[in-house]
């Protein structure tokens, strides 16, 4: 001890090496948030009694990979896998001992409900129905299958353009009452500029009532010395 203040000659005791980053780390894990658990693997589940296969069609954007994947629909998932609706799925598993594990989670779309399967192997189950809203009707489907060919492109990168996505809580929010029923059909517009035209009335009739029509070779007058001109 020190004769003139009685403290001790020895430096105070500092906290170890990298106690402070410690700290912090323990400090930000305290802060982050929980892992969300991954859906359970379904293994030895009951599955659907009517048409138990979902053919789906995978998030990956690969060329070599757009196409469809079969995969089984276990009991409890009957009344949301329904065509259309998100879901998650394992990609790449195994198969192990009469059973498919492991692989990846990726989002996916059910796209049809069948009774059996082309595929020879064991079939991995859905692993979570996303949404049971069905989001992907048959009319996009095609239109999105049209675009992707026309393009020389992956459907699915199509189809994520394409479909909104998920709202959850616009999910949860109930429906008001029935869907109302479409207006009538409008009533054809006036001719008025359309009559100079030898085929302006008549097209004007085919838009009003919903015909589909093809607008060639139209000329405004004025224009290169012309005459206006409509070829329906």
């Amino acid at each position: 001890m020190s004769s003139e203040n009685g403290r001790s000659d020895r430096p105070p005791a500092q906290d170890p090496p990298g106690g402070e980053q410690l700290a912090l780390i323990r400090e930000t894990v305290r802060r982050a948030k929980p892992p969300r658990a991954r859906p359970r693997t379904w293994r030895g589940a009951e599955l659907a009694e009517r048409d138990p296969v979902a053919r789906v069609l995978v998030d990956k954007g690969l060329l070599h990979l757009d196409r469809l994947f079969d995969y089984a629909v276990p009991a409890a998932m009957d009344a949301e896998a329904r065509p259309g609706a998100r879901v998650r799925v394992r990609f790449g598993a195994g198969e192990r001992g009469g059973r498919r594990e492991g692989g990846g989670l990726v989002n996916g779309f059910i796209v049809e409900r069948r009774a059996d399967s082309d595929f020879p192997g064991v079939l991995a189950p859905i692993a979570q129905v996303l949404s049971p809203e069905p989001v992907l009707g048959p009319g996009l489907l095609r239109l999105c299958q049209a675009v992707a060919d026309r393009y020389a492109g992956a459907l699915a990168d199509v189809v994520q353009l394409a479909v909104p996505p998920r709202m959850a809580r616009a999910e949860k929010t109930p429906a008001a009452g029935a869907p109302a029923a479409p207006p009538p059909p409008p009533r054809p517009p006036e001719a008025s500029s359309w009559a100079r035209y030898p085929a302006g009335p008549g097209y004007l009739r085919a838009l009003a009532e919903g015909d589909g029509v093809l607008l060639r070779g139209v000329r405004v007058p004025g224009v290169s010395g012309g005459a206006g001109r409509l070829a329906g």
